[in-house]
């Protein structure tokens, strides 16, 4: 069997390659930003004016980012969720029919309703982020000074 943590079993094989994939894409990413806040420090040259609309790209960067992640978690979620759903239904019918340890299968099924049912919330509460950080969105930042008297 699997090693595991919290009770879960551990990602297949191919699974955990493509988990070390992303993580090593993720690394990349971190140092390259890294290396980008190097660079700025160094060019204290640029005028404020590039640094604020550097700043600001790279903030819509980061919100895009963000984004794409928290809608690709609650994709992931309710891909799970309708896995488990599958696995208790199969779990249901084998017990149902008799076969093998009912007990250990009306059991599994459980595991798997409530297995689902967590991952429904994971993926609304992913949903919902992603809905709030659509509403979120920053405002444009203008060069023109700003009007004393504006709100």
């Amino acid at each position: 069997m699997l090693g595991s943590v919290d009770g879960e079993r551990e990602p297949p094989p191919g699974r955990r390659q493509e988990i070390n994939t992303r993580l090593d894409a993720v690394r990349a990413r971190l140092m390259e930003l890294r290396e980008r806040k190097r660079d700025a420090y160094r060019d204290r040259s640029t005028s404020l004016s590039e640094r604020l609309k550097a700043a600001q790209r790279h903030a819509v960067e980061a919100q895009a980012a963000a984004a794409q992640v928290l809608a690709t978690s609650a994709e992931a979620f309710r891909h799970a969720a309708e896995a488990h759903e599958r696995a208790a239904s199969m779990h249901e019918r084998t017990a149902e029919a008799g076969i093998g340890d009912v007990g250990g299968h009306e059991r599994q099924a459980v595991l798997h309703r409530a297995a689902a049912v967590a991952d429904w919330q994971r993926a609304a509460r992913a949903q919902s982020l992603l809905s709030e950080s659509e509403r979120a969105q920053p405002a444009p930042v203008s060069d023109e000074p700003r009007d004393s008297l504006a709100p």
